[in-house]
């Protein structure tokens, strides 16, 4: 039989993939309880939902006629939103739809990417996939970027740099100080600004002077509607004009437009539900503040990093996980005694404190 991998592109045939959380139903068949009973503190996820105004949005679509391809609706009302031309602005299929057309649109094979770790792994994950070699220069011990690391890692064949700010899981902003130095470089800036909605800052200031620069950002966390993917980006009209051109025509469905829409016309009560959750993160941070072995590091986002000494942080995260309480357990030297912890609603956070002074007194 033929072997088929050999008719593949080689650095595909062995890649190192992205895993996301898996759904409710699994995280309940581990813990032996039933998914009601789940708590996902593990995906950074509106634990609210979307709401009634952006379900009721999604009664009597036509799904039997396609999306409009050039998002007029969506492209106008996001222009409202962030102040910008409707010409700068343009929606993916998720803030992961538009990683992965930055790589295609600035990368050719063996073209790099610059990457800061600890971070959101999509930026390495999708330069993978785009055959880009990733340059990836650690944060410092505060989670800052590693400036000069960076400057020095930069060669004739560097093309992006990805950056969030928030950064996941840290918590920690870009300033823009190092955004203008970085752009200074004439490399693309691609600054994930998924959870500006929890923080409210923005580098959107500078893209009248740098073409260079591309924000990105999400309905997934603050909107309620992760399912549907749908992530926008902001950017100089050359550069959207050229992502228009190729991304999938109708990348856009039309349950994720009319759903998108409706937040963005609602968007007091939805704004409303994210403050609260910025609300239930602070209440986490004083309760944490008191245990002993126990740590976190500002977040300007609706999660927290949290450090643990004396126990092993994967036992800390099966022992919440025996109790139905679900978070985010990393692999990598740098985390492995930490936890990052996604801000429920009330009840959700009176469960996790009680979960963690147990899993911590036993």
């Amino acid at each position: 039989m033929t072997d088929i991998t050999k008719l593949m592109r080689p650095h595909l045939v062995k890649v190192a993939t992205y895993h996301g959380v898996d759904p409710s139903e699994e995280l309940a068949r581990s813990a032996g309880i039933r998914p009601e009973e789940v708590i996902r503190l593990n995906a950074n996820e509106n634990p609210y939902g979307a709401p009634q105004q952006v379900v009721d949005a999604l009664s009597g679509l036509s799904i039997h006629l396609y999306p409009d391809p050039e998002q007029r609706k969506l492209r106008a009302k996001l222009a409202e939103y962030t102040g910008q031309p409707v010409g700068r602005v343009m929606a993916g299929a998720g803030g992961d739809e538009i990683i992965d057309l930055l790589l295609r649109l600035f990368t050719e094979p063996g073209q790099k990417l610059i990457d800061c770790e600890p971070t959101f792994g999509m930026y390495s994950f999708c330069a993978r996939i785009a055959d880009a070699p990733v340059i990836m220069v650690p944060r410092n011990d505060d989670w800052s970027i590693d400036l000069d690391g960076v400057l020095a890692a930069i060669d004739d064949q560097t093309r992006l740099i990805f950056l969030a700010s928030p950064n996941n899981p840290t918590g920690n902003l870009l300033t823009e100080a190092e955004a203008r130095t970085l752009l200074d470089t004439g490399l693309v800036l691609a600054v994930d600004e998924t959870y500006y909605e929890f923080c409210g800052k923005t580098l959107c200031g500078l893209l009248d002077e740098y073409e260079n620069l591309v924000i990105l950002r999400s309905f997934s966390k603050w909107a309620g509607i992760a399912g549907l993917r749908v992530g926008y980006c902001i950017g100089s009209e050359t550069l959207i004009r050229h992502l228009m051109d190729i991304k999938q025509p109708y990348n856009i469905n039309v349950a994720a437009e009319a759903a998108a829409i409706a937040a963005l016309d609602n968007r007091e009560a939805v704004l409303e539900r994210a403050q609260t959750l910025v609300e239930q993160r602070k209440r986490l941070e004083k309760t944490l503040a008191g245990l002993d072995g126990v740590s976190f590091w500002p977040s300007e986002g609706n999660f927290l990093l949290c450090r643990f000494e004396g126990r092993s942080a994967k036992d800390v995260y099966e022992g919440l996980g025996k109790r139905g309480i679900f978070v985010r357990l990393f692999s990598t030297d740098r985390l492995k005694d930490s936890l990052r912890i996604s801000a429920g609603t009330p009840e959700q956070t009176d469960r996790l404190i009680a979960a963690v002074k147990e899993v911590l007194n036993g």
